[in-house]
């Protein structure tokens, strides 16, 4: 029985190693996950993977915004273990529709961020962040901005606005002049 305990205690390790060599992203925020302009999020992750292959990273990072929209912008960086290169990023997205582009001069360590502010209105938004792992383990951190817009009127309250000054305009001409009295 001890024999048989011992040889199951064996399996459920080696089955747990397994799994740790091809484990995904332990994947961290953002946090906070709901943003009022202006507000700011952390968000990033811990790779594990296999010490004899790469492992691909396939991360996404959902937060909404409410009281927007907001102007967002983004920065994602690796962070090096042991002074290497673990991670090379391949793409980073802000909804699918606006690139990331790599910042940084060296690969050691990569830095990409959004190189214009995007105007991000109330909802769900998704970085999506795609690469590769090189060895054992790694990690990388980003941070997102959201920076509260001033309302721009609409061109039906420039209208009103200039006729109420053309409106004061023409009180103030037909206003009868003081006649001055000469003696």
């Amino acid at each position: 029985m001890a024999k048989l305990l011992l040889a199951a205690a064996g399996a459920i390790a080696l089955i747990g190693a397994a799994t740790n060599a091809q484990a995904a992203s332990v994947i961290i925020g953002p946090t906070p996950s709901t943003l009022t302009p202006p507000g700011s999020a952390l968000f990033g992750a811990v790779v594990a993977g296999s010490t004899t292959s790469s492992t691909p990273i396939n991360d996404f990072y959902t937060f909404s915004i409410s009281g927007g929209p907001g102007l967002t912008d983004s920065q994602v960086s690796t962070i090096l273990l042991n002074g290497s290169q673990n991670i090379n990023f391949s793409s980073i997205t802000l909804d699918a529709t606006y690139p990331f582009v790599k910042t940084s001069s060296d690969d050691m360590p990569e830095t990409w961020a959004l190189l214009a502010p995007v105007l991000l209105n109330n909802g769900s938004h998704t970085i999506s962040v795609l690469g590769t792992l090189l060895g054992p383990t790694g990690s990388y951190a980003g941070t997102i901005n959201v920076q509260a817009v001033s309302a721009v009127p609409e061109t039906a309250s420039w209208m009103i606005m200039l006729l109420g000054f053309g409106a004061i305009g023409l009180v103030i001409r037909r206003r009868p002049r003081a006649a001055l009295v000469i003696i």
